[in-house]
C-alpha cells in the first residue's frame, strides 16, 4: 500500500487545484449582481476547469487517468469495488424500473419541464435525474452545508484513512432504502466527517454518466440573482444563503445542478425573500418531493408549500410531501400510484384519511407503482401522487 504521507500529498495536490479554481471563478459582487438568471449557463461556462472532473471521479469510485497513483490506495480500491457493486444492484433492482416508469407516466410532464425543484432533497440528484432526465435545471435544497473542500487538506492521518469509508457509510440509507435519514445526515456531514454535500453531489452526478464541466459557489442577491463568492468570504457571507452550482455535461448536452443549504421553515424563509425571487424567476417548474418528513403538513412550512403550489406546473410526491387536501380539484388533475395505507410510525400524526379514502374509492383508477420509493420503500407498499396543474 502506498505510504499515507504520499496519499496526503496527492490529496493536497487535487484540492489546491480545487481552491485555486474557486478563487479564479469568482468575480466581484458588483459586477455579478447584474447576472441575468436566464443566462446563468454563460457565466458558469466561463469558469470551467477539467480538474473538477478528476476530483469528482475520485470521490465517486470511478477510474480516471489523472488519478492513477492515488487510486493505488487500498482503501480507494475497496471503495471502488463496493460502490460498483452497490450501484449495479440498484440499477438491476430499482432504477431500470424507475426509468421505465418515468418514460411511460411522466412523458407529458417531462416534455414541458425545464426546471426540477427538489426541496428537502439532501444530495439526492440520482432519483431526480432518472425521473426527470431532460430537465435543464435541477434546484435542490437541504439543511446540510455545501462543504469546504479546502479543509480536507488538513485532515489528520486517522481521519484521512477513514474518509472514503465515511462517504460509503453515508450512502447506506439511500442505496438500501432510497432516501437519506435526517439524523444520519447530521451525523455524517459535520466538520469532523464529510464536511458537506460536495462529495456526494460529485458521486451522484458522475455515477449518472456526467462530467463536471464547471463548479461555482454561489449566493443570491436581494433580487434573487446569482452572485459567486469565494471561500475566503466567510465574514461577508454571514447570514446569507450558500449554495453551489454545477454545470453537468454528457453526450446529449449540458444541464445545471444547484444545491442550496437553506432552512425552508417559515421564519427563515421569510427572512430571505431572495430565495423565493430566485425560484419564481425559473421557467416550467416541476416539483419533486420524496421522504420530506411531513414538514409541509405543518403550518410552519406553509411558505414553501405555497411557493410550490403557486409556481409548479406539476408536483410529483409521496404522502410525506404536500397533503392532498391542498391540491384544489378545480386547479389540479391528480393521478394516484401504488398503495397508501397510512404513514410509518414516526409520522403517525400525519396520516391523511382523505388520501386513504381516495385510494379506496377510486381504486379502479389507481395505477401500479413498479418500484419501492420513499419511507415505505418495499415494492408494493409505496405511493406517489402526480398533480398536474390544469390550464
Amino acid at each position: 500500500m502506498e505510504p499515507l504521507s504520499d496519499i496526503k500529498t496527492n490529496f493536497s495536490f487535487f484540492f489546491i487545484f480545487f481552491i485555486a479554481f474557486s478563487l479564479l471563478s469568482c468575480s466581484n459582487n458588483n459586477a455579478s449582481s447584474k447576472v441575468d438568471t436566464k443566462n446563468d449557463s454563460t457565466n458558469i461556462n466561463s469558469i470551467s476547469d477539467g480538474s473538477f472532473n478528476h476530483i469528482a471521479r475520485y470521490w465517486s469510485g470511478l477510474h480516471d487517468s489523472a488519478n492513477t497513483k492515488i487510486e493505488s490506495f487500498k482503501e480507494w480500491k475497496n471503495f471502488h469495488n463496493d460502490l460498483d457493486s452497490s450501484f449495479a444492484k440498484l440499477e438491476r433492482k430499482k432504477f431500470v424500473s424507475v426509468r421505465t416508469w418515468s418514460g411511460s407516466e411522466l412523458q407529458a410532464v417531462n416534455g414541458q419541464t425545464r426546471t426540477v425543484f427538489y426541496p428537502f432533497s439532501g444530495p439526492d440528484f440520482f432519483y431526480a435525474n432518472q425521473l426527470f432526465p431532460s430537465a435543464k435545471k435541477y434546484i435542490m435544497v437541504g439543511l446540510e452545508p455545501v462543504g469546504d473542500a479546502k479543509k480536507l487538506e488538513h485532515l489528520n492521518d486517522t481521519i484521512l484513512n477513514n474518509y472514503l469509508k465515511r462517504i460509503e457509510n453515508s450512502l447506506y440509507s439511500i442505496t438500501n432504502f432510497g432516501f437519506f435519514r435526517t439524523i444520519a445526515m447530521k451525523e455524517n456531514f459535520n466538520k469532523q466527517n464529510l464536511n458537506g454535500m460536495l462529495p456526494l453531489l460529485y458521486l451522484f452526478s458522475t455515477r449518472r454518466g456526467y462530467e463536471i464541466a464547471a463548479l461555482q459557489r454561489i449566493t443570491l442577491n436581494e433580487n434573487g440573482q446569482i452572485i459567486p463568492y469565494q471561500l475566503s468570504d466567510s465574514i461577508k457571507m454571514k447570514g446569507k444563503i450558500r449554495g453551489v452550482k454545477m454545470l453537468l455535461k454528457n453526450n446529449v448536452g449540458t444541464q445545471e445542478l444547484y444545491y442550496f443549504s437553506f432552512d425552508l421553515s417559515n421564519a427563515n424563509y421569510k427572512a430571505h425573500p431572495e430565495f423565493e425571487k430566485f425560484i419564481t424567476a425559473q421557467k416550467e417548474i416541476t416539483t419533486y418531493l420524496k421522504a420530506a418528513s411531513c414538514l409541509m403538513h405543518k403550518g410552519f412550512f406553509s411558505s414553501v408549500r405555497n411557493l410550490i403550489l403557486n409556481n409548479s406546473i406539476a408536483v410529483l410526491g409521496d404522502d410525506s410531501g404536500i397533503p392532498i387536501k391542498f391540491f384544489e380539484k378545480q386547479k389540479w388533475k391528480i393521478q394516484l400510484y401504488g398503495a397508501y395505507t397510512g404513514t410509518i410510525d414516526l409520522f403517525k400524526g400525519d396520516e391523511q384519511t382523505d388520501l386513504m379514502a381516495m385510494y379506496k374509492l377510486d381504486s379502479m383508477h389507481v395505477k401500479p407503482l413498479t418500484f419501492g420509493i420513499g419511507y415505505k420503500y418495499f415494492k408494493g407498499t409505496s405511493n406517489l401522487q402526480l398533480a398536474v396543474k390544469k390550464k
